[in-house]
């Protein structure tokens, strides 16, 4: 395992911040909100000059609003008459957004359901490719051999790569039912989601945000734990991620090499906590996503330090031991529980053995 490496930490950071934008509001006016990004790219690249009558050449006035416009469809709306309202107007913005390329008489006819799984298929399955492949870039080639990347000896093969990556694309297509699921619950009233910061304020939305995540965090830890523990759960579920247990055959790809209902049934504490706590809307729509980087992350062998962060250190332990370290984000759990085991533990008993 590798030590601390201020670059280990911009590559986990810098996707995360995306999650900020769920916190803009929306200048869009009634009529910018029905443009869709598709139609508005399309204006922006045609001629800037148009012919008139008799032949003069001029240009076409408005491709600034245009541009502007444009700029204000990217950006969540955050109007509307209730919190319901505001956060079905928000997913008819992702849905505008992620699947612009499609002709509106085809989306009109889709199913709400079907709409948004295929805008979560999408979204999951350009997440893992892009993110796994930049992140295998960095660690095997740009950082290989340093203390941000690992050493050549422990790159794994093309063949495992492959592997990771077939049982992954294998299970995206379920693991992407899950959040259309969790909106239809949550359009029609069933959790405690609300549209925008304002709604709470700044104050009780960081409250708000801290209870969240400990019961995700909570959730996830036990849900991970039984899935050990419990014989059929890891002889017929977990095991199929744990076939990568060491340090040549775990990859950024492995992040999301589970069975399908194994993978669901880790997200699901995502789902339940809008039961139990306000949650922003978007913001818990990002965390979904800000999960694929995280295990990505955590399955590159890199370790980044950074306690009580739940890094790569103490995941290759997991992966080697198969009962400590069982935890989230964090390492809370797992010391609550008494199954978290420090690299440098690891290590120290490593070597007596």
């Amino acid at each position: 395992m590798n030590s601390r490496y201020p670059a280990h930490a911009l590559r986990v950071l810098g996707p995360l911040c995306i999650v900020l934008l769920a916190l803009v509001p929306s200048s869009c006016d009634a009529a910018t909100e029905a443009s869709k990004p598709g139609d508005l790219f399309s204006t922006l690249l045609r001629s800037p000059f148009q012919i008139s009558q008799d032949g003069n050449t001029t240009q076409t006035p408005g491709r600034a609003d245009m541009l502007w416009e444009l700029v204000s469809s990217l950006l969540p709306p955050t109007d509307g008459a209730n919190e319901l309202e505001i956060i079905e107007k928000q997913l008819e913005w992702k849905h505008d957004l992620v699947l612009w390329v499609l002709p509106d008489s085809v989306t009109a006819t889709l199913p709400e359901l079907v709409k948004s799984w295929m805008a979560n298929y999408k979204l999951g399955s350009l997440l893992y490719l892009v993110l796994g492949a930049m992140w295998c870039f960095f660690t095997y080639v740009v950082f290989k051999n340093t203390r941000a990347g690992i050493r050549e000896e422990n790159i794994p093969s093309y063949l495992d790569l492959l592997a990771q990556i077939k049982v992954s694309m294998g299970a995206i297509p379920l693991y992407t039912m899950l959040p259309p699921f969790a909106e239809y619950f949550i359009k029609n009233g069933y959790t405690l989601a609300y549209g925008k910061v304002e709604s709470v304020g700044w104050g009780m939305y960081c409250a708000y945000f801290v209870l969240y995540m400990a019961s995700v965090e909570f959730g996830v830890y036990w849900m991970h734990r039984k899935l050990h523990e419990l014989r059929l759960g890891y002889k017929y579920l977990h095991s199929t991620h744990h076939v990568y247990n060491k340090e040549n055959t775990l990859s950024p790809f492995a992040g999301l090499a589970f069975h399908p209902l194994d993978g669901m049934l880790q997200a699901i504490p995502y789902v339940w906590s809008l039961g139990l706590v306000p949650m922003h809307f978007l913001t818990h729509e990002l965390l979904l996503f800000a999960t694929a980087v995280w295990t990505t992350n955590i399955h590159d062998c890199v370790y980044g330090g950074g306690e009580p962060v739940m890094g790569a250190g103490y995941h290759l332990i997991h992966h080697t031991t198969y009962k400590h370290n069982y935890g989230h984000y964090l390492t809370v759990c797992d010391w609550l529980f008494n199954t978290l085991r420090t690299p440098e533990e690891h290590q120290k008993r490593t070597k007596a053995n």
